[in-house]
Parts: C-alpha cells; sequence; structure tokens
C-alpha cells in the first residue's frame, strides 16, 4: 500500500491512546473499506427486502447482481492496481507529483475498457432486460473504479474523509432503496441496483475529489506515464490476477456443480455455498489490519536502514548487522501476525459454528465452514509471505507461490468433483496449506540468500524496457516522459 505506513508511523509516534487508535482504524479503513461498504448495503437492502416481503426470486436476483460485479471488479482491476501500486510508490518516493492524478484518470480508462469488453462477452446472448444490464453494468463500471482509487487512497492522511465518503454511499443507496421500495417508483431490483449505483457514484465522485486535491490538478496531462511499468513489472501483474483468481476459483467450480443455481438465466451461483464462504473470509480481515500496522512500520524501519547502508556506502560490518536485524524482526513479526491471526480464526471456529448452527444451516455446511476458516488463515498467511517477497523484490518467488496457490485450487477443485460434496470446502484447505508451505519455504530460501539476492541477482546497470507501452508511451509524451 503505497504511502500508508508514512501516515501510521506519525499516528503512532504520538505514543498515545488516541493516537494508536487512530492509527488502527486508519488501516481499518483502508484495507476493509470497500469489503465493509457492500456488505452493510447487501445485509441492509435484504433486511428491507425482507421487511417489505419481496419475492425471493427478485431477492435472488439482486444478490447475485452484486455478487458478479463485485467479484469480477476485483478480477478485472487487480492487475492494473498492482501496477499502479508500483507507480505511485515510486513517485512518493522521489516526490513527483505531477502526474498522479492523472495517472489515476489513465489507470481507471485501461480498466474500464477490459471491463467493457468482459460485460459485454457476457451479457451478449443473457435474456435480462436491456436497462437492468445497462445498471448492473454502471455498478461495475464504478466498483472498479473504486479498487483503482483505493491505492491513491492509501497516501492520503484524511482518513475521517475516507470514513465519511464510505458511510455516506453506502447510507445514500440504503435510503434510496428504502424509498423505492416503499413508495414503488421502480421494479425492485431495477431500483435497488440504480440506487447503490447511484452511493457508489457519489462515493467515486468524493474519492476522485479527495485524490485531486492532495496530489493536484493534472496539468501536464500525462495520464499514460506508467505504461512502460506493464513491461517492468509485469511478473506483477500476473502474480497479482492468479492470487485474485485463486481465491474464487473454488467458487466457480462449486457454481458448476450440483448446488449451482441459474437466475434469471444468466448468473450462475450458489447460495449455499457463498454464503459460508463469505462468512470464513471475514476471519482474516484482522490479519489484513495487523499487517499493514506492523509490517509497514517496524519491518519497513529496518528495511530502509539496511538498504540505506547499502546504497549510501555502509561498511561491511554496518550492512551485516542490519541484515541481521532485518530479518530477526521480519520473522518475529511474522511470528507475531501468525499468533494474532490464530486467536481470531479459533474464535470465528467457535462463534462461527454455533451461530451458523442456530441460523439454521446443515451440520455439513458448519463442517465446511470450519474448513474454510483454517484454509483462510493460511490463505492470509501466504498474502503475508507474498507481500514481504515483494517488499524485498523477489518477484519471481511470489510469482511461484501465486501460481501454485491457482494451479492447486484447480487440480484439487476439478478433481473433488469426482468425489462429489464431500470434497467441498476440503480442497480450498488443501490448495492453502500447499501453498502456505511453498511460500514459507520461498520465504526462508530468501532469507538464506538474501546478500546474493540483494548484489548478485540484479542487473549491474538499469535496463529499460522497449516494448509496446514504452514505446506507446514515448510516443505520446517525447522528451516528457521520464
Amino acid at each position: 500500500m503505497a504511502g500508508i505506513g508514512f501516515e501510521l508511523k506519525k499516528l503512532f509516534n504520538r505514543r498515545t491512546l488516541t493516537g494508536h487508535a487512530m492509527a488502527y482504524g486508519y488501516s481499518a479503513v483502508i484495507t476493509a473499506g470497500p469489503f465493509a461498504l457492500l456488505t452493510t448495503m447487501v445485509l441492509a437492502i435484504q433486511l428491507l427486502f425482507l421487511r417489505y416481503g419481496i419475492d425471493g426470486n427478485d431477492s435472488q436476483l439482486y444478490v447475485s447482481s452484486v455478487i458478479y460485479p463485485f467479484v469480477f471488479s476485483q478480477l478485472i482491476s487487480c492487475g492494473f492496481s498492482i501496477i499502479i501500486t508500483r507507480y505511485l510508490a515510486d513517485c512518493l518516493y522521489e516526490g513527483e507529483y505531477d502526474n498522479v492524478s492523472a495517472s489515476c484518470y489513465g489507470i481507471i480508462f485501461m480498466a474500464q475498457l477490459a471491463g467493457a469488453v468482459a460485460a459485454l462477452l457476457f451479457y451478449w446472448d443473457k435474456p435480462l432486460p436491456l436497462h437492468l444490464k445497462l445498471i448492473t453494468y454502471t455498478f461495475f463500471a464504478e466498483m472498479i473504479a473504486m479498487w483503482l482509487q483505493m491505492v491513491y487512497l492509501t497516501a492520503l492522511k484524511d482518513y475521517k474523509s475516507i470514513f465519511a465518503s464510505y458511510f455516506a454511499g453506502a447510507a445514500i443507496s440504503i435510503a434510496l432503496t428504502w424509498l423505492n421500495l416503499q413508495y414503488g417508483f421502480m421494479a425492485p431490483v431495477e431500483g435497488t441496483m440504480l440506487s447503490m449505483c447511484i452511493g457508489v457514484g457519489i462515493l467515486d465522485l468524493c474519492f476522485m475529489v479527495q485524490i485531486v486535491r492532495y496530489f493536484g490538478y493534472p496539468s501536464q496531462a500525462m495520464n499514460f506515464e506508467f505504461l512502460p511499468y506493464f513491461e517492468q513489472h509485469y511478473k506483477l501483474f500476473l502474480l497479482i490476477i492468479f492470487y485474485t483468481l485463486s481465491i474464487y476459483v473454488a467458487n466457480f467450480i462449486v457454481w458448476n456443480s450440483s448446488w449451482g443455481v441459474m437466475v434469471a438465466g444468466t448468473y450462475l451461483y450458489s447460495p449455499r455455498y457463498d454464503v459460508i464462504t463469505f462468512y470464513a473470509f471475514l476471519s482474516i480481515l484482522p490479519i489484513m489490519i495487523m499487517f499493514v500496522v506492523s509490517m509497514e512500520l517496524k519491518f519497513y524501519e529496518q528495511y530502509a536502514i539496511y538498504f540505506t547502508y547499502i546504497t549510501q556506502k555502509g561498511n561491511l560490518k554496518e550492512v551485516d548487522d542490519s541484515r541481521k536485524d532485518l530479518l530477526y524482526t521480519l520473522w518475529t513479526e511474522f511470528k507475531n501476525i501468525m499468533e494474532f491471526q490464530l486467536v481470531f480464526s479459533l474464535i470465528f471456529l467457535a462463534l462461527g459454528s454455533y451461530f451458523l448452527t442456530l441460523g439454521g444451516v446443515a451440520y455439513q455446511d458448519v463442517n465446511i465452514y470450519r474448513l474454510l476458516v483454517i484454509g483462510a488463515f493460511f490463505c492470509g498467511i501466504l498474502q503475508v509471505v507474498y507481500t514481504l517477497l515483494l517488499y524485498l523484490e523477489d518477484q519471481h518467488g511470489a510469482l511461484i507461490i501465486t501460481g501454485s496457490f491457482l494451479l492447486a485450487n484447480l487440480v484439487f477443485g476439478l478433481a473433488g468433483q469426482l468425489v462429489g460434496e464431500i470434497s467441498y470446502g476440503f480442497t480450498f484447505f488443501l490448495a492453502a496449506v500447499l501453498a502456505c508451505a511453498v511460500a514459507i519455504w520461498r520465504l526462508q530460501y530468501f532469507c538464506q540468500r538474501i546478500n546474493y539476492f540483494v548484489f548478485c541477482s540484479r542487473p549491474v546497470f538499469f535496463e529499460h524496457t522497449n516494448g509496446i507501452f514504452t514505446k506507446l508511451a514515448a510516443y505520446m509524451y517525447g522528451d516528457k516522459l521520464n
């Protein structure tokens, strides 16, 4: 997350309870904001549907009309998101803000093109009314923009405004839905999706205003200055797609099984499996928040010292001592994060199983939930490890980890279909454990050979890329391109 560590450090340096609370609150807003926003809106609107006796078929159509944009907006935007994260981090490090706001417009434009093509192919032969397709596509496009704006928001200091924007977006969506259900201006599903479009659209607009206000108006209009990064860091693009796809591939496989439900001849999903998956993945929100706070501060400090000694002529003893401090901090914080998350996973195992049973969830589904909670724990650890490797510039190792996670999910998931329902949840658990083992092995391997990777495995001189993206950027901006 480009830039968030600088603000957190200021908050923790206050050494007050308020400062610490603000730091954790800021981390929570940045890491879990979109997830919490959508969850709040969907749960509140479903309660409104129950209150007004909306037909079950309409309720299913609404839920699936939200699930698809939420899931596939992440799949479309994730690769663009990590590329622009790298670009933004370089801009912040160099103190060059001239084209930051412009790059936000540019990356959203590119992602929207990819999203438009995907939506056109998906909706082309579907029987949904055209106006509902357009409304749902608009929501999908807004979600893509929000995921990408989140990268820039990590560098902003005004987390209160970010929280207020989330709250306003959710409140407006829920209020407009209530008005429509109360007075019947539109059909329930169409009116609700339009309400969510308005709420999220206002949210996106608020975010863009905050980004431009912080980074300045894009006077140079170099919207695509980041294009060479797609060639310089193509491994980043691939690895985040692999990881994001790995999270959902088990659901996609179940959708195409006997548990799958076709809604309105358009959306195929599995309410039974998706609901327990959703609750299971709620359990790893703490690790995301803890990682931002712990690793971005304590680990980054040692990381910066180590590379400062290397780049600013530190002697051999200083470099070696800083290396030892770096690795000690890395493994200490990694252990603390694992223990921290383990506590929450155990709580979710106990309370989740109890409340799901009270809610009338079948015993088999409760067992699947337990497996998914444990699998989510290993998935969270895997995410921490590959992020650490990206800090250490081991993009190849991170790609191996996420690639193995995706491959394991595909192999185990498809093999599980031969076994049947008894494999659901267990296949994801196996894939997560295997990929987590690969991740920890790679981290250990890198740490044991960190001197080699830092001093010997990188090119002596920076090599400029000269592919199609670099040529396109050079054609558009000429000498202005750095």
